[in-house]
């Protein structure tokens, strides 16, 4: 056999037969004297390179022989090497959800490989543990806490109403599907599973239908979801159901629904200072009825001094004080003590609060302040009806903030309007002072062609005098359903 001669070791900067990868040229950086190159030839060359490739760079950066890289400016280098190269190759997360969703939702009510059984009225459901537990905390520990009652068993009873009944197929599903078919119908009884069972981002898909099918004029949503909203303490919805409902207060009181209100829908209604509405008057004589319907004569006298309190007697006009005094109300023994004290309040802001400015007494109680009365408008506009735009119209208040059926105080409003942005600027003349000031809020309330209120703006509180007006600015974002402006001007007491 022959002998095998191993082959000498080439020896430290001897060339290399393997031709070398071409390097990337660098473009030239001034670099300052003293420098030494080295450090930053250190990132991915082998062999051969090394040697002629320092002297390649020494040129290419400018530097003479004898010149040398400081160790700072090597390191510098180095490091805007690797940062490069960390850029490169930065790490990133990669997402496949939509497959993921489709993957999971295909195992929905699988009886096949189902391994928990909903057992929901006369309808059976066939679930997976984890899917369920992985969505509701209320379903974890169902399935999977040994001091529940039916934990562990393969098939599972749960009590619900008739209406999540209808709807928990749905339910069920968004939890394999993450969609949930939504509709006026169906929302209380989705939203209700969804809180019941700690399905957050459910309950809070539910909110948002709801709140986007509740603005103004849709009064119905408003009313029937008002009470769920409060039951379930959904902050947003709640307002924007208390928001419907006090736009469209004059319509709820005229309605037949008006007179089957329980009583909290009717005392928060009261306490809302922004219902819009022809004048205070109206209200009281809608909460008569209210009280005088038959389902309500065994808490007539309880519900009433609860809710009296709540009518703001002092922006009645003095003639309407004197019709409440001659009601049959007023003299009943349970309730006159509580009226006559009720009147007496009207009666001493009407005296007392011209003289504010003189005295040492608030008025700033909600009890005296003004709601949106479509009394106080002083002005219509037809909002398609370019005319108005930059002319001065002259209008006509009561002075002060004690109601009064005398328009002796005067004004001036401008309108300008750019894209769908209305500007107002309210200016007072001397009239319309009383003690050098007007202290006022103005109101816009805007109709659309069936007379339903479907934007309300308000300013902010301004003190006019003859050296000071009111400016204010309102979006109108629905310019095709907008049709009719009526401009509020509420005198308020300090």
């Amino acid at each position: 056999m022959q002998k095998y001669h191993r082959p000498p070791l080439r020896q430290s900067g001897a060339r290399s037969t393997t031709p070398s990868r071409t390097s990337v040229s660098t473009p030239a950086t001034p670099i300052r004297r003293g420098t030494q190159a080295t450090s930053s030839l250190r990132l991915g060359q082998q062999g051969e390179g090394r040697r002629n490739s320092s002297a390649d760079m020494t040129e290419q950066l400018g530097v003479t022989k004898g010149e040398e890289f400081g160790p700072m400016e090597g390191a510098i280098i180095n490091d805007q090497s690797q940062e490069s190269v960390s850029c490169v190759c930065q790490a990133r997360v990669l997402r496949d959800e939509s497959n993921f969703i489709q993957n999971v939702g295909q195992f929905y009510n699988q009886q096949d490989i189902s391994d928990v059984i909903l057992k929901i009225g006369k309808e059976t459901y066939y679930g997976h543990k984890f899917v369920l537990a992985k969505s509701s905390e209320v379903f974890r520990t169902m399935l999977y806490n040994k001091n529940w009652s039916q934990s562990g068993l393969p098939e599972i009873v749960l009590e619900e109403t008739e209406e999540c009944q209808k709807y928990f197929d749905t339910f069920l599903k968004f939890l394999y599907t993450a969609e949930v078919n939504i509709s006026v119908e169906s929302a209380v009884g989705i939203l209700c599973l969804a809180d019941k069972y700690g399905v957050t981002s459910l309950k809070n898909l539910c909110s948002q239908y709801m709140v986007e099918h509740t603005r103004s004029p849709l009064v119905k949503n408003a009313l029937n979801w008002y009470s769920w909203s409060k039951a379930l303490h959904m902050d947003e919805l709640i307002h924007q159901c208390s928001k419907t409902i006090a736009w469209n207060a004059e319509q709820l009181l005229k309605s037949p629904e008006w007179l089957h209100m329980d009583i909290d829908f009717v005392s928060d209604m009261l306490k809302n200072g922004d219902l819009v509405i022809q004048r205070e008057e109206l209200l009281f004589q809608a909460l008569l009825q209210w009280l005088d319907f038959e389902e309500r004569q065994e808490h007539y006298h309880v519900y009433a001094r609860e809710l009296l309190p709540l009518i703001r007697f002092p922006q009645m006009q003095v003639k309407e004080l004197v019709s409440v005094e001659k009601s049959e109300m007023y003299h009943e023994k349970e309730l006159k003590p509580l009226l006559k004290k009720l009147i007496n309040k009207a009666y001493r802001f009407r005296a007392l609060c011209p003289h504010q400015t003189d005295i040492d007494i608030s008025f700033a109680q909600d009890f005296y302040l003004p709601r949106n009365y479509l009394d106080l408008a002083v002005d219509n506009v037809r909002m398609q009806n370019t005319l108005r735009y930059g002319i001065q119209v002259d209008v006509r208040t009561y002075v002060g903030s004690v109601p009064s059926e005398l328009r002796d105080g005067e004004w001036k409003i401008t309108y300008r309007k750019s894209n769908d942005t209305w500007t107002l600027q309210i200016y007072c003349h001397e009239s319309a002072l009383q003690g050098g000031e007007a202290r006022v809020q103005a109101v816009l309330i805007i109709t659309n062609l069936d007379d339903r209120v479907v934007q309300v703006d308000e300013s902010d509180v301004t003190i006019c005098s003859r050296g000071t007006h009111l400016t204010m600015n309102a979006s109108v974002p629905n310019q095709d359903i907008s049709k009719n402006m009526a401009v509020l001007i509420k005198p308020l007491p300090k």
